[in-house]
């Protein structure tokens, strides 16, 4: 701050008196030397800014100069103007080449397309888009074109309807709603400004030329109008009076006025035709070149020439009446629409927003109130899981124990018997072993060890929920051999077997033998009231490769709500059961890529399906 007043010091002693005033006031006053030292120091940054801003301007003039001029010309297909509008063109490159020139031609909807991507230099285009550049874009208008049919580049472009020779159409207000021929190439002249008056005279275009037709050029119209297809036809300006004799015979022109700047008839109000417009960026000096060039050249002559620039401004308004499609692609929105637009959304949306605070005000407290009840449901919960768990385990390894007791009994038994053999004939027997027999017996003593191993070792595995060891498993010989078994055990039960042959799945064969047996003995209890018991067990391969083993027994049965109730752990039908059966046969089921269902027999008693994974012939061929 000290330096900035002494700056002030040296600034404002080579001032005037009045300065120095203002500097003894700002060293008696703190906060106006705070001002001053502030507006002062704002001056001296806005010099800076303007100087390098110069400095940037010299620069962008220089490159600039370097880049190529683009010209945009809109392709006309018919007319003249197809004609001088390009050769126009070629004569302003041609005069001013010592710069690069980049010249693209467009159609209409091409053009409109370029402009909005990058914005040319100059552009050669009709006074509709020439006027919507020079509103919204700030293009500046340099040049009209008038022919030669006109005196007043402002008095060129019209429409000029016309209808059969005997028709009943007097008024223009008559052709509401009926069919009406049209130029495809037409753009300003021979549509919109038709537009324009139908506009003028309050009617909606769409629903005036709602059954408008397109044509690609005037004798194809005027004869589909002549046929009766049409009922009037819009032509261009001046297109009328160019028609053969024979044709202007047979139609007749509707509401036709004359102007004293032209000597074609019009229906519709004349406005400017083709334009030449400048960015707004384009150097002042190339613009003044471009200007002197188009208009001293006379090679035009047969057309007309380029003059003054004629008024936009009511070509501007007719598009504005017309809702025309231009004005909807460049005109802006101001943040004043967009905020009308959408006032209703907005309000929807806060009013949601305030609903939702107060719900969310409201939930949240709720929430915090019956989360402690559903943290403890859920520790409730999780425990008695964790003893279902437990329970299910311990009554697998309960049922797996007494198969253990009958399992050991064949490898014990041959270890036994062949280990009393080697005693007997050690005691006894006069000459020594030979090692060819020791070797037989010591194989089939550690063939029963490693039995019973694989045994302890399956009983370990279900305690301990260790992941299934799957191997190709015959379910057909397996389940012949428990039916075998639990036969000689209960010979008083009727067993009937429908068991197709060599069923094989990826499977345990040990803990597959525990799921058969525990359903038969849930059969067998199911029957304790039953004189004659009866278990009908049958297996096969459906069509999928899945083998469904069904055990059916003929006792009391159970209703449709027990059976459902039974797919629930700690359910049963027992007076004094668990309810782990079902669901120790459940998870063998499911560890061999299968499930379990109960159903009702058709005459009594109940079945339950076993269906196990794919076979091993099936799994192949899917691989």
């Amino acid at each position: 701050m000290n330096r900035c007043l002494r700056f002030l010091d040296i600034v404002v002693g080579s001032l005037s008196k009045k300065k120095a005033v203002l500097l003894w006031l700002s060293k008696k006053i703190p906060l106006l030397r705070v001002a001053v030292c502030f507006v002062f120091s704002v001056c001296i940054v806005q010099f800076a800014y303007a100087s390098g801003a110069a400095a940037r301007g010299i620069e962008g003039e220089k490159k600039q100069e370097e880049l190529p001029v683009e010209i945009y010309l809109e392709k006309a297909e018919a007319g003249n103007s197809q004609f001088y509008i390009p050769e126009s063109v070629n004569r302003l490159v041609s005069a001013l080449g010592t710069r690069p020139w980049e010249v693209l031609s467009f159609s209409r909807s091409e053009l409109e397309k370029a402009i909005k991507r990058n914005p040319p230099d100059f552009v050669f285009t009709n006074s509709d888009m020439a006027s919507v550049l020079e509103r919204y874009l700030h293009y500046d208008h340099l040049l009209s074109f008038k022919n030669n049919v006109s005196s007043n580049a402002g008095k060129l472009s019209g429409s000029l309807i016309v209808v059969n020779k005997d028709s009943d159409i007097r008024k223009l207000d008559m052709l509401a709603g009926k069919r009406i021929g049209r130029l495809s190439s037409s753009s300003m002249a021979g549509w919109k400004t038709a537009v324009g008056e139908v506009t003028a005279l309050g009617y909606s275009p769409q629903d005036f030329f709602k059954r408008i037709q397109s044509f690609d050029n005037d004798i194809e119209m005027i004869r589909a109008l002549t046929k009766g297809e049409l009922s009037a036809a819009i032509l261009q300006g001046c297109h009328y009076e160019r028609l053969p004799g024979k044709l202007q015979e047979v139609v007749r022109p509707l509401e036709p006025r004359t102007f004293s700047e032209t000597q074609c008839l019009s229906t519709s109000e004349l406005y400017p035709a083709w334009s030449l417009m400048a960015a707004p960026g384009v150097p002042k000096e190339l613009n003044r070149k471009v200007i002197e060039t188009l208009k001293n050249d006379r090679s035009l002559s047969t057309f007309g020439e380029w003059t003054d620039p004629a008024s936009l401004r009511d070509v501007y308004a007719l598009l504005k009446r017309s809702h025309d499609d231009l004005i909807d692609s460049f005109e802006p929105e101001s943040w004043t629409d967009v905020i009308w637009k959408a006032r209703y959304p907005a309000l929807i949306v806060l009013l949601l927003l305030l609903a939702l605070f107060v719900h969310d005000r409201l939930v949240v407290r709720e929430v915090e109130k019956q989360t402690s009840l559903v943290k403890e449901s859920l520790k409730k919960q999780w425990a008695m899981e964790r003893k279902v768990e437990a329970w299910e385990r311990a009554s697998i390894v309960s049922i797996m124990s007494s198969m253990v007791a009958h399992e050991l009994k064949q490898p014990l038994t041959v270890i036994e018997n062949y280990a009393q053999s080697l005693l007997s004939r050690q005691k006894h027997g006069s000459a020594p072993i030979p090692q060819e027999t020791l070797i037989f017996v010591m194989q089939k003593i550690e063939g029963g060890v490693l039995k019973a191993i694989d045994i302890i070792e399956h009983v370990q595995s279900f305690s301990k929920n260790r992941p299934l060891k799957r191997v190709p498993t015959n379910v057909s010989a397996l389940l012949n051999k428990v039916v075998g078994d639990f036969q000689l055990k209960h010979p008083k039960v009727k067993l009937i077997k429908a068991i197709s042959p060599d069923l094989e799945i990826d499977g345990d064969e040990f803990e597959l033998s525990i799921c058969f047996l525990n359903i038969l003995k849930n059969s067998l209890q199911a029957m304790e009231s039953q004189s004659n018991p009866e278990i009908k067990i049958s297996a096969e391969k459906d069509s999928e490769g899945v083998v469904k083993v069904t055990f059916t027994d003929n006792g009391h049965g159970l209703t449709q709500e027990q059976i459902k109730n039974l797919r629930h752990p700690l359910q049963t039908s027992k007076k004094d059961g668990l309810g782990l059966g079902l669901s120790i046969v459940r998870a063998i089921a499911e560890r061999h890529r299968g499930s379990v269902r109960i159903e009702a027999a058709e005459l009594c008693g109940l079945s339950i399906v076993v269906q196990l994974g794919r076979s091993v012939e099936k799994s192949q061929e899917k691989g």
